[in-house]
Formats: structure tokens, sequence, C-alpha cells
């Protein structure tokens, strides 16, 4: 059970129609703000290339650099290549990758934040879901809202925002979106508990043992991976 993932830089994206298919084209129009636009463009073009490569259909690199210029150099005909997939959305939000007019089988996710935008990758036997944060000081109110207190921890920015990614990246893997709640997703030394609608997707899963992978990024991000292999599978 593995997974890949591929950063990039929603600054340094090539041209909207230079890699979007004409239904992608048409759904980006609907999209009013700038922001909205820029993230997600970025994920789309993330997973592209991340599944691009995974189907040896673009050469292997290495992810960005924080020391590095991020723009990702592409020819013509790779961007027409990265055309051919188109990512569409599910009903609970979730993306849902079509390859030549078939529905790919593949698990993934994608997510972004403060410029940057993140797609992964895993087989059809795995559960997965990412989350990217930036670090950085939030109110009482919000921690009180999101966290139980034997979450909070120490309550520094960098324990509560890698808390907030791990529930997120799980409340993904369960692929209901947004008609969860983080309080019904309990933490406590990187193991899952569910309680509420939570635990009733993670039971409709058959009960996947969840892992939490998070680490720093750029130095200022966490990134945290949930993925769990499918049981009976």
């Amino acid at each position: 059970m593995s997974y890949k993932t591929q950063f990039v830089k929603i600054k340094d994206l090539p041209p909207a129609n230079s890699f979007l298919s004409p239904g992608e084209l048409a759904y980006l129009q609907t999209l009013r703000a700038e922001k909205r636009k820029g993230d997600w463009l970025g994920g789309r073009f993330a997973l592209k290339v991340l599944l691009a490569r995974e189907d040896n259909l673009l050469p292997l690199c290495s992810l960005p650099s924080e020391n590095t210029a991020h723009l990702l150099e592409m020819s013509d005909v790779a961007l027409a290549l990265l055309k051919q997939i188109e990512i569409v959305k599910l009903p609970s939000g979730a993306p849902q990758v079509i390859i030549g007019g078939v529905a790919d089988k593949r698990s993934v996710s994608i997510t972004h934040s403060h410029g940057w935008a993140v797609a992964a990758v895993a087989d059809a036997q795995t559960f997965l879901g990412i989350d990217l944060e930036k670090i950085e000081t939030r109110s009482r109110i919000w921690a009180e809202e999101f966290f139980l207190d034997q979450e909070k921890g120490p309550a520094t920015d960098e324990h509560l925002t890698r808390v907030w990614t791990q529930k997120e990246a799980v409340v993904k893997l369960l692929g209901r979106g947004l008609s969860l709640s983080t309080r019904e997703i309990i933490l406590s030394d990187n193991q899952v508990q569910f309680v509420g609608r939570a635990k009733e997707a993670w039971l409709a899963q058959h009960r996947p043992q969840i892992i939490l992978n998070s680490t720093r990024f750029d130095n200022q991000f966490i990134f945290t991976t949930a993925y769990a292999a499918a049981r009976g599978l």
C-alpha cells in the first residue's frame, strides 16, 4: 500500500487552455473569484501531471524544491496529453478522474494552500485523503470550535495545524465531504476514532485501519496524508 504526490506552485502554471479539457474549461468560466480559480487550476494541473507520470506518459522528475525555480516547463505535446485526462467533481466534492471517457478507479485527492497545490494518487484498493495548511496563529474560538480538549495538546501553532490537517485528510478519505464535522473525528497519538456520521462512514468502508503521515513542507506548512487499505481486497 503506497501513494505518490505532486506539489506545484500555482503562480507557475501554464495557461489554462493548454491543459484543460473542454468540459473543464467550461467549468472554469463559472468560477468568479481569482483565488478560487487559481486553487482549482493548481489542483487539476498537479493531479494530471502526477497521473500522466504514473502512466509513463511523462518523464519522471523530483518534486519542486524551495531552493529552485518551481516552473514546470512542458512541451505542447505533453500539455496535449494532459487534456486527455479530465477531472470532474463527484456529488461529495471529491475528484473523479476520467481518461478516454472511462472512469479511472485509482484513489486520488487534491489540496491547496497559500499558493501551493498538491495531488496524491494510490491504487484502487486504497482509501486516500490529503491536506496542506500553513502554520499560522489562529483564534482561540477556532480551536474551541473544531478541537476536543484532548486534541489541543501544547496548543502551539504547529501542533494545532498538524491536527487540523489530519482531521481534514481523514474527512477526504471517508469520502463524505462537508457533511461530516471535524469534531466527529477524534485524534490521539496519531490514532483515529469516530463518532456520529463519521463513524457511520468508517463502518461503511468496513473499518479500515487508517495511517496518518504528517510532515513539514517548505518550512512553513504541514502536509498530511491519510491512507488505508480497503478491507477484504
